[in-house]
Protein backbone atom coordinates (compact mmCIF):
# COMPACT_ATOMS: atom_id res chain seq x y z
CA UNK A 1 0.00 0.00 0.00
CA UNK A 2 1.72 3.24 -1.14
CA UNK A 3 1.63 6.53 0.68
CA UNK A 4 0.15 9.61 -0.94
CA UNK A 5 2.81 12.24 -1.74
CA UNK A 6 2.52 15.98 -2.21
CA UNK A 7 5.42 18.06 -3.56
CA UNK A 8 5.77 21.52 -1.97
CA UNK A 9 8.54 24.10 -2.17
CA UNK A 10 9.70 26.08 0.86
CA UNK A 11 12.10 29.00 1.09
CA UNK A 12 14.88 29.31 3.64
CA UNK A 13 14.33 32.45 5.70
CA UNK A 14 16.45 34.51 8.07
CA UNK A 15 18.38 32.42 10.56
CA UNK A 16 17.75 29.40 8.28
CA UNK A 17 14.10 29.04 9.26
CA UNK A 18 11.44 27.49 7.06
CA UNK A 19 7.70 27.91 7.18
CA UNK A 20 5.77 24.71 6.70
CA UNK A 21 3.07 25.38 4.10
CA UNK A 22 -0.50 25.54 5.36
CA UNK A 23 -1.52 22.56 3.22
CA UNK A 24 1.10 20.36 4.93
CA UNK A 25 0.27 21.68 8.42
CA UNK A 26 -3.41 20.92 7.94
CA UNK A 27 -2.86 17.52 6.32
CA UNK A 28 -0.56 16.37 9.16
CA UNK A 29 -2.34 18.31 11.93
CA UNK A 30 0.86 20.13 12.86
CA UNK A 31 0.42 22.77 15.54
CA UNK A 32 2.79 25.40 16.90
CA UNK A 33 5.09 23.76 19.44
CA UNK A 34 4.82 20.26 17.91
CA UNK A 35 8.07 18.32 17.61
CA UNK A 36 9.11 16.98 14.21
CA UNK A 37 11.78 14.37 13.47
CA UNK A 38 14.39 15.52 10.93
CA UNK A 39 15.87 12.70 8.86
CA UNK A 40 19.01 13.81 7.06
CA UNK A 41 20.47 11.87 4.12
CA UNK A 42 23.24 12.70 1.68
CA UNK A 43 21.12 15.16 -0.30
CA UNK A 44 17.85 15.67 1.56
CA UNK A 45 16.11 16.54 4.78
CA UNK A 46 12.79 14.87 5.55
CA UNK A 47 10.56 16.14 8.35
CA UNK A 48 8.19 13.65 9.98
CA UNK A 49 5.63 14.30 12.65
CA UNK A 50 6.83 12.61 15.83
CA UNK A 51 4.59 10.04 17.46
CA UNK A 52 3.98 9.89 21.16
CA UNK A 53 4.57 6.54 22.83
CA UNK A 54 0.82 5.96 23.00
CA UNK A 55 0.38 6.77 19.28
CA UNK A 56 3.20 4.35 18.46
CA UNK A 57 1.71 1.56 20.58
CA UNK A 58 -1.73 2.09 19.06
CA UNK A 59 -0.24 1.94 15.55
CA UNK A 60 1.17 -1.57 16.08
CA UNK A 61 -0.80 -4.31 14.43
CA UNK A 62 -1.18 -7.49 16.48
CA UNK A 63 0.19 -10.62 14.84
CA UNK A 64 -1.93 -13.10 16.75
CA UNK A 65 -2.96 -13.95 20.25
CA UNK A 66 -0.71 -14.54 23.22
CA UNK A 67 -1.75 -18.21 23.18
CA UNK A 68 -0.58 -18.52 19.57
CA UNK A 69 2.72 -16.86 20.45
CA UNK A 70 3.30 -19.17 23.44
CA UNK A 71 2.46 -22.26 21.36
CA UNK A 72 4.89 -21.16 18.65
CA UNK A 73 7.61 -20.50 21.23
CA UNK A 74 7.00 -23.92 22.83
CA UNK A 75 7.43 -25.59 19.42
CA UNK A 76 10.67 -23.65 18.91
CA UNK A 77 11.91 -24.79 22.33
CA UNK A 78 11.26 -28.46 21.48
CA UNK A 79 13.21 -28.02 18.25
CA UNK A 80 16.06 -26.38 20.16
CA UNK A 81 16.12 -29.25 22.69
CA UNK A 82 16.29 -31.80 19.86
CA UNK A 83 19.15 -29.88 18.22
CA UNK A 84 21.08 -29.71 21.53
CA UNK A 85 20.70 -33.49 21.99
CA UNK A 86 21.91 -34.07 18.45
CA UNK A 87 24.96 -31.86 18.90
CA UNK A 88 25.93 -33.28 22.29
CA UNK A 89 25.49 -37.01 21.67
CA UNK A 90 28.65 -39.10 21.59
CA UNK A 91 29.75 -40.39 18.21
CA UNK A 92 29.45 -44.14 17.50
CA UNK A 93 32.92 -45.32 16.42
Amino acid sequence: MGEESTYLKVRIGKRFTITIPKEAREKLDIKEGDVLDAIITTDSITLKKSKTLMEFIESLKPRGTIKEFLKMREEEAVGEDDRIKELTKKPNY
